[in-house]
């Protein structure tokens, strides 16, 4: 999709109409501040999902923004998987863009556990294998819930609605929404709570989907959420009080025969500490009892040769500006210094890799540092750089560096093909070549 500037017109598409002359509203669906979704049949009566960009409700300041935003999630969000939902088709309609959606003609995992239709490892698994390609493409759900979980075709699991047109912009737009005065987004019950602090929260880490994760088993498990109900504005308060102290129902386990492996991967999701929760998917899956239900692979949708290092070592833009360029980091190290820059453009800094990002500004000049050691033969990223102006003489980052959920700190940690950089709202991929 190509982004550029638009005269923005408002679109209140209601059943029967056509969407860009090519798909007619079969169904509205649900609508939030930023975006619409339908389901709609192109002319040979296919059905899809169609999500619609609603700038006509976002200021005109943050409506370029927005549409960069947007065209970089969509890009990066092009995921071969058998456990997500595909992209078929973007475009433009009065100036809002639009992405077709796969429509899976299937129920939803609520619906399955309200009529205890459930086989309770194999869902799990096959959640954590989407989560597992989502987060290793750079991407992070964000909006996970059983509502976003279809049991598709073969009674597999596909997860949707992990595109979020406008990316965070959306997040951005949305800060200030305010709770109703009488029921409330029921999504909130699986949202991280570092989510619930936007102004303070920079970064998008994989761990807020592992945190969803945990309330979505604990559902599956008992019917019923971990930290009570949450129907009502006046249950809000107190259910994010049980979130932050980790007051979580356990004794409710006790009737479930495998009771001590399930509080083992619940005590791993569940913690309102993000640094304190399981650092990658890889981790609860290694929890799941037995082989049964393996992954299943999309041809070609692997990372080439991922652990053999040929030439060396390149980080790979999966999320932001330069989305799809791709860094050799011993080709750009300079002589004698063995050491590469990593932060936003600043014509006063040599950056060796500039990095930016559609919406926001969490990047720092020198927001962290990749050095080479020769003994170990290992590149280590360190949050910050050598400043001779701070006290201490090393200043670290305004935001923070992580690799996968971890936070680098200045004493600086090993790369590793795989591994997923994230840096403001830019997400570098380690890949061997």
């Amino acid at each position: 999709m190509t982004m550029g500037y638009n005269i923005v017109q408002r679109c209140d598409f209601r059943m029967h109409d056509m969407i860009d002359g090519k798909f007619r509203v079969e169904r509205v669906l649900n609508s939030t501040r930023t975006d619409q979704k339908f389901k709609v049949n192109d002319t040979s009566g296919n059905e899809y999902i169609l999500k619609l960009l609603k700038l006509w409700e976002v200021e005109p300041s943050l409506r370029q923004k927005m549409l960069l935003s947007a065209d970089n999630e969509i890009k990066s969000c092009q995921i071969k998987s058998n456990y997500l939902t595909n992209i078929v088709h973007t475009g433009m309609v009065n100036g809002n863009p639009y992405l077709l959606l796969e429509y899976c003609k299937s129920l939803d995992l609520s619906h399955l556990i309200r009529n205890q239709r459930l086989d309770i490892v194999k869902t799990a698994k096959e959640i954590l294998y989407g989560l597992q390609d989502l987060h290793k493409s750079g991407k992070v759900h964000c909006q996970l819930t059983p509502e976003n979980i279809l049991i598709a075709d073969g009674n597999r699991v596909k997860l949707t609605n992990y595109v979020i047109l406008g990316g965070r912009a959306n997040l951005l737009a949305s800060k200030n929404k305010t709770l109703h005065s009488h029921f409330i987004d029921k999504a909130l019950a699986y949202q991280a709570p570092e989510l619930y602090r936007l102004e303070r929260y920079a970064t998008i880490l994989p761990s807020v989907d592992i945190f969803s994760f945990g309330v979505i088993l604990f559902f599956m498990l008992t019917g019923e959420l971990p930290y009570g109900k949450l129907v009502t504005e006046s249950d809000w308060i107190h259910y994010q009080t049980r979130v932050q102290s980790d007051d979580w129902n356990r004794n409710i386990l006790f009737r479930n025969e495998q009771q001590e492996m399930w509080m083992n991967i619940l005590e791993a999701c569940l913690s309102a500490d993000p640094h304190s929760r399981a650092g990658s998917v890889d981790e609860l899956l290694e929890k799941l009892p037995g082989n049964e239900y393996p992954y299943i692979a999309v041809q070609g949708s692997q990372v080439e040769a991922p652990n053999a290092i040929l030439n060396g070592i390149m980080l790979h833009v999966m999320q932001g500006n330069d989305w799809g360029k791709c860094y050799r980091l011993p080709e750009i190290m300079p002589s004698p210094k063995r050491i590469i820059t990593l932060g936003r453009k600043d014509d006063s800094i040599f950056n060796q890799i500039q990095l930016s990002e559609p919406v926001s500004s969490y990047i720092s000049r020198r927001h962290c540092t990749l050095e080479w050691d020769d003994e170990t033969e290992t590149w280590y990223l360190r949050d910050g750089q050598w400043d001779k102006e701070v006290q201490g003489n090393w200043a670290r980052s305004l935001n923070g560096t992580y690799i996968n959920s971890k936070e680098v700190t200045e004493e600086g940690s090993k790369i590793i093909p795989g591994d997923i950089i994230s840096i403001g709202n830019v997400k570098l991929r380690v890949e061997a070549y």
